[in-house]
């Protein structure tokens, strides 16, 4: 018995590591023209075209992956934007004007003082609430995107599978 498990596992040894010698595992070839090249100083990543093509994260692929969500998302960050910019300036020079009339018509410069004071505070807190909450969907959809579709030319795996020539282990890094 103990010469039969040692025979099958120098025979499994021995299968799997011939089964290494001759595989190719998807990568190009060292003559190809579409090989994966990496540039670390300029960060800059080709990827084999004939196999896989990455796309960066922009309007296309986050309608066609994340759809209402990336739009919503889209619309939050626009908002957002829009109220703390226009609201905050077209409230702030109502405010100033108001505070410039303290001296005509006091009556009138604190309606307007209170008024451009509260359309201030309120168009700065709603537009940055929008703004944040569309900017934190917009970076986790990113990183959701980058997580599952962009290249990872640095990562490492260990495979168990079937060749052309039988099992073997595959380590890719």
């Amino acid at each position: 018995m103990k010469k039969t498990i040692i025979l099958l596992v120098l025979l499994a040894v021995s299968t799997g590591l011939h089964a290494q010698g001759n595989s190719d595992w998807g990568w190009p070839q060292a003559h190809s023209s579409d090989q994966i090249n990496i540039d670390k100083n300029n960060h800059n990543i080709s990827i084999d075209r004939s196999t896989y093509v990455w796309r960066p994260f922009d309007d296309v692929v986050g309608y066609s992956i994340y759809g209402s969500r990336y739009r919503k998302a889209k619309a939050n960050l626009g908002w957002g934007k829009t109220i703390t910019f226009l609201g905050g300036a077209a409230s702030g020079i109502w405010l100033g004007i108001g505070i410039g009339n303290i001296g005509w018509d006091d009556k009138a410069a604190a309606v307007m003082c209170s008024t451009g004071a509260i359309a201030l505070a309120g168009s700065l807190w709603g537009g940055i609430r929008l703004w944040s909450k569309g900017r934190r969907d917009m970076d986790r959809m990113l990183d959701d995107y980058a997580r599952r579709y962009a290249p990872k030319p640095y990562a490492s795996s260990l495979d168990f599978g079937a060749t052309s020539n039988g099992f073997g282990f595959a380590l890719k890094f």
